[in-house]
């Protein structure tokens, strides 16, 4: 009872020293983590288009308006050097054979991710394109930006998630089989109504 009392504690204590800044609240315009709301006046948004592609000059201008808020977190979470690189990765048509290349832009515009991320991923994106790697790399970026860990390791672990899952999770039956399950069902049970009235004939 005292050790759940003192959990109990514990929780509220993380409660109130954590900060209120959540990821789940992260404004798309960099600057940390705060609250961005869904019902943010059109005008700023469009400001800060306007103002990411002052940052990184012409080129950014097809990179912003095809990716719109994440484009815009990503180039001001990097130096005006590698935004202009990432601008150029889009127009080069390299990013878009990622498997999620929003995704790229979120975990680029995380805190402490920037230049790091983004540029290892545009010197790897021929690596990234393959699901499995590309799903490492979203889950712990500055592992491979930092030579901490090897892709094709953290692909293996990824591939190895995805095949559990995918083992775990039943699939789907089509209507066809559902139809062909309930006719041998309703076969199976005739064929028991038939045997049972047989026997009771056979007693009587």
């Amino acid at each position: 009872m005292i050790r759940w009392i003192t959990f109990g504690n514990v929780l509220c204590l993380l409660t109130v020293t954590l900060p209120a800044d959540l990821p789940a609240q992260f404004n798309p315009y960099g600057k940390g983590l705060t609250v961005y709301g869904p019902d943010a006046d059109p005008r700023v948004r469009r400001a800060y288009r306007e103002k990411a592609v002052a940052f990184v000059g012409p080129s950014g201008r097809n990179f912003v308006e095809a990716y719109g808020d994440e484009a815009v977190a990503a180039i001001f979470a990097c130096t005006r050097p590698v935004a202009v690189k990432l601008a150029e990765f889009h127009n080069c048509g390299e990013m878009g054979k990622l498997p999620r290349p929003v995704g790229l832009l979120l975990v680029i515009a995380q805190p402490r991710h920037g230049d790091d991320v983004a540029l290892w991923a545009i010197h790897h994106a021929g690596e990234l394109a393959d699901p499995d790697s590309f799903d490492a790399y979203m889950l712990t970026p500055l592992d491979y930006a930092l030579g901490l860990k090897a892709l094709e390791q953290g692909a293996a672990e990824s591939r190895a998630r995805r095949l559990h899952l995918a083992a775990a999770t039943p699939i789907p039956l089509t209507n066809d089989q559902k139809l062909a399950i309930l006719g041998g069902v309703g076969v199976v049970l005739i064929v028991i109504v038939w045997l049972w009235r047989r026997k009771q004939a056979s007693m009587g």
